[in-house]
């Protein structure tokens, strides 16, 4: 049943585009040397619009992951959609997503938590700010020395600890703050 559940969001993903939002962040990685985006997203769609430098907190739907070794494949998904996903050990793979009461992968974390010691600035986009530990990144940048810019289209918890808000659909905004970046103004 849950393979069953995994491999038909899988099919509606597929069909999915990258919204304005992300191809806004795409482009904002290829004019930033020092870039790194870290998202709460399992879909991969920030990977169809070009990032490359990116942390995917709760993991990708589209990877399975062994459930005794290390071993991670893209896309396991036999024609014959009966058959469980096992692993060349012999063990069982899963979906290579975090599910509810799973710690997010320590590596992914530490990474996500070092570039925001370093940030001089970092986007919160779209987030209720109340999943933990991601909702410490923005934290993390501002108790080093960072900016902390906030789109939304409601305040969130993240708000009150924001330099700026903007308030409006991710699209719209990153679209518009793109315009002014690739313009120099």
């Amino acid at each position: 049943m849950v393979w069953d559940w995994y491999r038909y969001r899988r099919a509606l993903i597929r069909k999915a585009n990258p919204n304005p939002a992300h191809i806004a962040i795409a482009e904002l990685e290829r004019i930033k040397s020092t870039f790194l985006l870290v998202t709460q997203n399992v879909d991969g769609l920030h990977r169809v619009a070009g990032n490359k430098k990116l942390v995917e907190l709760h993991g990708n739907i589209f990877y399975t992951k062994c459930t005794a070794c290390d071993n991670c494949i893209y896309e396991y998904g036999g024609e014959n959609w009966s058959d469980l996903p096992y692993c060349e050990c012999g063990a069982l793979m899963r979906p290579a997503v975090v599910w509810f009461g799973e710690p997010l992968p320590e590596a992914a974390l530490t990474q996500a938590f070092e570039f925001a010691r370093t940030a001089d600035v970092v986007l919160v986009v779209g987030t209720s700010g109340v999943v933990y530990p991601a909702a410490y990144v923005p934290l993390i940048v501002k108790q080093h020395g960072g900016k902390v810019i906030e789109v939304n289209i409601e305040p969130s918890a993240i708000t009150p600890h924001a330099d700026i808000f903007l308030q409006g659909k991710a699209g719209d905004v990153l679209t518009d703050i793109m315009k002014l970046l690739t313009r120099g103004g």
